[in-house]
């Protein structure tokens, strides 16, 4: 990151996560010296957006967010300093490959995906003096319609950095983003701080899907709390065989978090299997049954869980 220049920052998807780090970044650095904000979209949302700016709702303010540039062409994109990835897991490896011209030899990317194991997927396309921060984010926010973003409720919070050593470059990119407003924090722990999030995500987005039931509904049976538990504990016991350190009370603490969602509150898994949409069934369920098997931990929650999604949902079968 040359501080010499202005910094090109990409977000690619402009859905609930990238509309609102993208937005508040537009927004905050409109006709700026130093910072170019360019969103990677295409159809109705590029169209909307370079019609009348991306609209994003958060705190009862509304705000009209201007990038640099809307687009989904490598051509006029030209080249990037940071890129933003908040696809779906199963698009990442796509923006890699059809943004690879655009990398510049020394880019910092972030993901915000939902998923353990995004770096050893992601390495193989990154040049070869890249920098890549996992990253996980808590936030209720959603596509109102094409061009405008929902920011739901409660804090947004991200966490981004690198495992070990301290990066320059996390400091440097985390007050470009809290200077936007964006509560982000660099960490050099972020093994960790991805796999709490995932032990969350996971079982909830596969007992909301089985059950077709609310967060907080999960709760209010015993099979489903019991389902959701059982989850939850393969999980740690699989995050014990890696090393990933972790509270000793996750399976308390993500029961009191379910407590905290409003009752219509549905994971994205749940809606994507309700709309006939693709799924990240891979990276919520696959992988960890996979990994497990490498560890020789037994997954049978896991693996029932999957069993009974397939036999709900044809579309499931067709990624095996």
């Amino acid at each position: 990151m040359n501080d010499t220049k202005k910094t090109r920052i990409a977000i690619a998807g402009i859905g609930g996560i990238g509309g609102y780090i993208g937005g508040k970044l537009a927004y905050h650095y409109l006709n700026t010296e130093n910072v170019e904000i360019i969103f990677i979209a295409r159809g109705e949302i590029a169209a909307a957006i370079n019609k009348n700016g991306l609209w994003l709702d958060s705190n009862d303010t509304s705000y009209q967010c201007i990038p640099t540039l809307t687009s989904d062409n490598p051509s006029e994109i030209g080249i990037i300093d940071i890129l933003i990835v908040c696809t779906k897991t199963f698009s990442v490896e796509e923006i890699f490959i059809k943004y690879a011209v655009n990398l510049s030899s020394d880019v910092t990317i972030i993901t915000t995906q939902n998923t353990v194991n995004g770096k050893e997927k992601l390495t193989p396309y990154l040049p070869e003096l890249a920098t890549l921060m996992e990253g996980s984010i808590y936030i209720a926010s959603n596509i109102v319609k094409p061009g405008k973003i929902q920011h739901v409720s409660g804090p947004a919070k991200l966490f981004f950095g690198t495992e070990g050593e301290s990066n320059s470059k996390g400091h440097k990119i985390a007050k470009i983003l809290n200077d936007a407003g964006i509560n982000a924090t660099y960490t050099t722990n972020i093994n960790s701080v991805v796999w709490k999030k995932f032990m969350f995500v996971s079982p909830a987005a596969i007992v909301t899907a089985i059950f077709e039931i609310t967060f907080s509904e999960i709760l209010e049976t015993t099979k489903s709390e019991y389902l959701f538990i059982n989850l939850t504990s393969e999980l740690m016991q699989l995050a014990a065989a890696k090393k990933i350190a972790f509270d000793d009370n996750t399976v308390l603490n993500n029961m009191n978090l379910l407590l905290n969602f409003k009752r219509h509150g549905k994971s994205s898994f749940q809606l994507d299997l309700e709309k006939n949409k693709q799924t990240e069934v891979d990276s919520l369920i696959k992988y960890v049954i996979e990994e497990a098997k490498l560890f020789q931990i037994p997954t049978p929650h896991f693996e029932s869980g999957l069993t009974q999604l397939i036999e709900k949902h044809n579309t499931l079968s067709n990624s095996f």
